[in-house]
């Protein structure tokens, strides 16, 4: 299911829609939202942000800095993913980057569907913790239902020195049936210090973080591109 209908857009191309999902909040999925948002874009890839979180906070980035080089839009109900997404696909993107609600699981599963109908890859953004992967569960195989792309975990707030988190990836991959992507996200000050400026995470300085990011965008390149 494509947003313009497996046909090429007025610029030639077919968007990519990529989508961060997941039951459990506080995840991270916002975060990773901008922060690939900013790396396929620093590729001067045409990039949106569709904000289906009630947070809003990809919205709240956008506010903060206008000059980010990728747009943010709003989309509140499956009625506006679809139009907005629709008219982004037609338009000339490269990609569509879905930031979900996982309240959405409770009050709107329709919404959920159609995230993943639309997605080429869902990614599941989760800590490695038990109590966030059962949360997982139902809205995984809620996604496994839908789409046709790919599914995978992202793990994000990894401690690598921690045995605990070495540990929940197998077992979270064993949980929910899934892969995960190879690219971890750690937990780093980085993280959270480049909301305060909503900036590329290059500009803090941080080679491990930059280069943590650039893999993971890599991967995912790799991945909606049919090279696994």
């Amino acid at each position: 299911m494509t947003l313009a209908n497996g046909q090429n857009n007025k610029e030639g191309r077919v968007a990519k829609i990529i989508s961060c999902v997941g039951a459990k909040g506080g995840t991270g999925k916002s975060s990773i939202s901008l922060l690939l948002a900013w790396e396929l874009s620093n590729n001067k890839k045409k990039t949106a942000i569709l904000d289906a979180d009630v947070q809003g906070t990809c919205v709240s980035a956008k506010t903060l800095n206008s000059t980010l080089p990728f747009d943010v839009f709003t989309v509140g109900n499956k009625t506006q993913l679809w139009e907005k997404g629709k008219e982004l696909a037609e338009n000339g993107y490269d990609f569509l980057i879905i930031d979900g609600n996982p309240r959405s699981i409770h009050e709107d599963p329709a919404l959920i569907e159609l995230i993943a109908k639309l997605s080429d890859l869902s990614l599941i953004v989760s800590r490695p913790s038990p109590r966030d992967l059962k949360a997982q569960i139902k809205y995984v195989e809620a996604v496994k239902n839908a789409t046709q792309g790919e599914i995978r975990i992202l793990w994000n707030f990894f401690q690598r020195t921690t045995s605990a988190h070495k540990d929940g990836v197998p077992e979270g991959e064993s949980l929910l049936g899934l892969k995960s992507l190879r690219t971890k996200v750690g937990l780093r000050i980085a993280y959270q210090d480049i909301g305060y400026e909503e900036n590329h995470i290059a500009s803090l300085g941080n080679k491990e973080a930059e280069k943590e990011v650039k893999a993971v965008a890599q991967e995912i390149r790799r991945l909606i591109d049919g090279k696994k």
